[in-house]
């Protein structure tokens, strides 16, 4: 990860992919790919690639879709007939628990 004393992101950019970071940043927008994506990618934290894109007016994805996807399951999971309020809490919600059974 980059700091204050390594170079500003313009300049370690041009120096990694021997292009512009407006450009790098474009083609990561093109590409689809969320924040978190493309701070894997580049090797800075989310905010600094989040105020860089903002400064050249370019959006990435958030990533906030797959959360709602996930909610969305889950109250689908939720809402299904075998649920009622006496079984409700008997039932362990989105964590993958290990049954073991005593011989």
């Amino acid at each position: 990860m980059a700091n204050q004393y390594t170079g500003s992101f313009e300049h370690i950019i041009q120096q990694k992919y021997g292009c512009s970071a407006e450009e790098v940043l474009q083609r990561c927008a093109v590409e689809g790919m969320t924040y978190q994506e493309a701070e894997k990618m580049l090797g800075f934290k989310h905010g600094t690639i989040r105020k860089w894109a903002n400064r050249f007016n370019i959006k990435l994805k958030s990533g906030i879709a797959e959360k709602s996807v996930k909610r969305d399951n889950f109250m689908k999971m939720f809402k299904q007939k075998s649920i009622n309020k006496y079984n409700v809490l008997s039932r362990c919600w989105g964590v993958k628990r290990k049954v073991l059974i005593n011989a």
